[in-house]
């Protein structure tokens, strides 16, 4: 499953619009429809974005490591900050560090996604070597 698949799939889990779900990330209505559309890439900073909003970890996002997060009865992903996705075992990263604003958090999210999105890269290229 690419990236802009897991964002729409989030996106209708919540019961948003399109719309609605950008507003929400803080982006136009038309960026989001070519997200969502995989026509255009996220930047971190909109990843960062709906981590934050939606409490899913950036892993799932950008690799769809973890659990896949799912409507529960009494335990909606919007407006609950105690639920958590948890990562891949072999993940070195703390989910818990991801629902935080200090400084200090930020800094190594950005980090950590900075870090990530050079390892995807690099396997990029040795997939267009073969």
């Amino acid at each position: 499953m690419d990236i802009y698949v897991r964002i729409k799939y989030l996106r209708e889990l919540e019961k948003l619009s399109k719309k609605d779900f950008a507003l929400r990330i803080g982006i136009d209505n038309s960026q989001y429809g070519k997200i969502e559309s995989g026509k255009l890439t996220p930047t971190i900073q909109q990843l960062m974005e709906i981590s934050s909003k939606f409490n899913i970890s950036t892993d799932w996002l950008l690799f769809g490591q973890g659990e896949v997060p799912e409507k529960q009865e009494n335990n909606s992903i919007n407006g609950n900050n105690n639920l958590v996705i948890q990562g891949n075992k072999n993940s070195q990263i703390d989910n818990r560090r991801y629902y935080s604003d200090s400084p200090d958090v930020l800094k190594a999210q950005i980090d950590d996604k900075d870090k990530l999105l050079r390892e995807k890269d690099e396997r990029l290229r040795e997939k267009d070597a073969y």
